[in-house]
């Protein structure tokens, strides 16, 4: 008990002259406290004093300013002020509302500010009191959350934060909770000591905090906008600076139909400045939505006029077939194709895969001539086989674009391959905006009309 006790004291005799700097520097107001009375000498020396951590003379020299007049709200503050700093804070509380009570308009601002920081004070004092008891007795989760409570009475005792965040990131494995109070800290008390140890601890929890969040966004991804907004939550807690977090918002809220979600998560984005044109022309429904005035008209707002004219081209057909002949050029590209597919397997027993070149439309508007180059690998009797270009047709239904992992599976051609793809496997983060270009370009163009028999 004594060990806690003196643990306790340790803590606040840290806190208090933190405290009492605070509101040195930030919480006097200047012509309120200013010379005004009989006791004017003993106001300054105990301000002095004060400033200089010396508690009990400051405590002397103010009792004796409000001996000289008890009706003056200074003194009273600097007999606060100095019990808070000797940790008696019932006896500062109850000067601090003394003064509170004397104090004129231009003044109450401070005294209560005081008042506030004696009671936060006070409550994260038996707080940790109490989370000091219960970590004794094993209570290792009780006592993160009492520290924790210490801390948030009054933001003002970051001490207390940094040890929940110790027993969170320590003890308990909640590295989510302990990276929470952290930045608390860092975010309340820019620039201080305590400020640059959570910048630290932070720094040592980023690699499991990424790790966390990307988790998170992989299962979002699969799950409808509702779904996945809690899940996306729960990553942005472990790690608010990880962008898939909002472009996974993004391309589900454009995925659910919604222009009202979709707008709110382009301004995330603009925000967290991540707008990127590659990007935004790939969510589906965009190329339709920016034939809305209204939405366009909003969308200027948010990425501004240029970046707006400049995002109706790329997502255009032109610019969805630009896009991908700039990552044909890139070497990002791989075509693969196959025939006499393995029964129960996804192998095929003849198949070739080379390097895509180029990429371009082809004169009928609905057809895309992809160039090869350099042949990437083949079963044996393929070798030499597939042509230097292959012409995809857009407009049959076996065309729509089939996301199967690094592949985009487009179906079948007319000379017996049962199936022809586009590839990124060196490149998997591309998958998904390649995919998306095709099936935009799918949908740009007219099926084929049947035949009447």
């Amino acid at each position: 008990m004594k060990g806690r006790s003196m643990h306790r004291q340790r803590l606040a005799a840290r806190l208090a002259p933190m405290a009492l700097c605070a509101l040195a520097i930030s919480g006097l107001p200047g012509g309120a406290l200013a010379l005004q009375g009989a006791n004017d000498v003993q106001i300054e020396a105990s301000k002095q004093l004060l400033s200089e951590d010396r508690y009990i003379e400051a405590l002397a020299v103010a009792k004796d300013a409000l001996r000289v007049d008890p009706a003056d709200y200074r003194a009273s503050y600097y007999v606060a002020m100095a019990y808070m700093g000797l940790q008696q804070y019932d006896a500062a509380e109850t000067q601090a509302n003394q003064a509170l009570a004397q104090a004129p308009a231009s003044a109450r601002a401070a005294v209560e500010k005081l008042v506030f920081t004696i009671r936060s004070l006070k409550q994260g004092n038996q707080n940790v009191g109490a989370a000091d008891a219960a970590l004794a007795e094993g209570l290792i989760g009780k006592a993160a959350r009492l520290y924790e409570d210490g801390w948030a009475a009054g933001r003002n005792a970051p001490d207390y934060a940094l040890k929940a965040a110790e027993l969170y990131s320590g003890r308990l494995n909640q590295p989510v909770d302990a990276a929470r109070v952290l930045r608390q800290v860092r975010e309340s008390l820019p620039g201080s000591p305590a400020a640059d140890s959570a910048e630290a601890e932070l720094g040592k929890l980023q690699p499991v905090l990424r790790q966390i969040a990307t988790a998170k966004v992989q299962e979002a991804a699969a799950l409808p906008l509702e779904e996945a907004r809690a899940v996306l939550a729960a990553a942005a807690a472990a790690d608010p600076s990880y962008p898939e977090i909002y472009r996974t918002q993004a391309q589900l809220a454009a995925a659910s139909g919604s222009a009202g979600e979709l707008e709110a998560s382009l301004k995330e984005l603009a925000r967290r400045n991540l707008v990127d044109l590659d990007f935004l022309a790939a969510l589906p429904g965009m190329a339709g939505l920016l034939e809305d005035p209204q939405f366009l008209l909003r969308l200027t707002d948010i990425i501004g006029a240029s970046q707006a004219d400049m995002l109706k081209t790329a997502a255009s057909p032109a610019g969805r077939v630009a896009y991908l002949a700039r990552l044909a050029r890139d070497g990002k590209l791989g075509f693969f194709m196959g025939a006499r597919q393995v029964k129960g397997t996804s192998n095929y027993r003849f198949w070739s895969r080379r390097k895509v070149s180029g990429l371009q439309y082809a004169a009928s508007g609905c057809e895309i001539v992809v160039s090869l180059s350099d042949q990437l690998g083949a079963s044996a009797d393929a070798y030499g086989y597939m042509p230097a270009s292959r012409i995809i047709d857009l407009r049959p239904p076996t065309a729509l674009a089939v996301r199967n992992s690094s592949a985009l599976e487009l179906g079948p051609t007319n000379d017996g391959w049962q199936i022809t793809a586009l590839t990124v496997a060196d490149a998997p983060q591309l998958a998904l905006p390649v995919w998306s270009a095709l099936r935009q370009l799918h949908a740009a163009c007219p099926r084929p009309v049947r035949k009447a028999r």
